[in-house]
């Protein structure tokens, strides 16, 4: 690994690990960090039942872990694998506390020699309910979009990202770095999410609908965003499961339609779908469809999550790899 690889904040704590693992991330009911490897992180979405519990990123090559101050990280290959666990107590403001975690990622991000952010993923408790007027994701929304205008990151180039209530508490923060830019891709059956008019809040979601970016192979890779039944900026078939299920298919397809070159190949590639569902007891049906669509042989990981807008029921993303 040669030192282009390399955080530029180190902690007494690093250390190269052998087996190539940039990320480990586990399922269950709470948010945990292991202080004894940065690398293992398990987001409080639970798995539904029969669903395999675990994603792993692997490396070709060695890694190196650590800490800076509470913010684990790994990176190896021109990679960051980067996550922040806040703490939010009684009475706290999200918005501000939003904002404040990501000044802090967004900044040790700019520091390392993967400044360029690809793909966040963000689960907070209680996205729904109200939070002064607004919904606690509008606020979480105008406190990361703070941060990205502060850091001078503009809309278009705003990372793909997935948010995502859940019931452990506080706010789980992991990203995908790269020492090379990506190229943020939009859904032409959308508008893009940064663009939405205010009646979805004070500050639009600040995300790409998926990220184009070469991988450790220097083929093409494409992040694919949380995805909805949402058209335009409007929800579609509200508390309607299986129409929904068949728009969101409908905005995959259009994404990867939408990457310049060669997107047949990618839509071939498809390598994993992760599936949020509100009722868990309707996974099985969700399954049926989607195995049709995206082939036997693609793993389907499916968990337990409240989606975005009080009216969705389920939200997919997914990764396109060619071999």
């Amino acid at each position: 690994m040669g030192m282009d690889d390399r955080i530029t904040h180190r902690s007494d704590a690093e250390k190269v690990t052998d087996d190539g693992v940039l990320a480990e991330i586990a399922y269950g009911t709470r948010h945990v960090r292991d202080p004894a490897d940065p690398r293992r992180i398990v987001i409080g979405t639970p798995p539904i039942a029969g669903a395999p519990a675990r994603d792993v990123w692997p490396l070709a090559e060695p890694t190196t872990a650590g800490w800076f101050d509470d913010i684990g990280y790994v990176v190896g290959e021109g990679f960051l694998f980067a996550h922040l666990l806040v703490p939010e107590p009684a009475g706290a403001d999200l918005t501000c506390l939003t904002r404040q975690a990501y000044t802090r990622l967004l900044a040790f991000v700019r520091a390392s020699r993967c400044p360029h952010p690809l793909r966040v993923w963000n689960y907070l408790s209680r996205i729904n309910e109200d939070d002064g007027g607004i919904e606690r994701y509008q606020s979480f929304c105008r406190g990361r979009a703070m941060a990205f205008a502060e850091a001078a990151i503009p809309d278009s180039r705003c990372p793909a990202a997935t948010a995502i209530g859940c019931d452990a508490p506080g706010l789980s923060i992991h990203l995908l770095a790269g020492s090379q830019a990506g190229t943020p891709i939009e859904n032409p059956r959308q508008i893009s999410a940064y663009r939405y008019p205010p009646n979805h809040g004070p500050r639009p979601p600040s995300f790409a609908r998926a990220m184009l970016y070469a991988g450790p192979e220097r083929s093409r890779e494409l992040a694919i965003s949380g995805t909805a039944s949402i058209v335009g900026h409007v929800t579609m078939h509200p508390g309607h499961l299986p129409r929904q299920l068949r728009e969101t298919l409908r905005n995959l397809a259009a994404v990867i339609d939408n990457v310049p070159g060669d997107s047949a190949t990618l839509r071939r590639h498809l390598r994993w779908l992760k599936v949020y569902l509100r009722d868990p007891e309707r996974a099985r049906e969700v399954d049926a469809v989607l195995r049709v669509w995206a082939g036997g042989h693609v793993p389907i990981l499916y968990l337990r999550g409240a989606i975005c807008r009080r009216a969705l029921e389920i939200e997919i993303e997914g990764h396109c790899a060619p071999a």
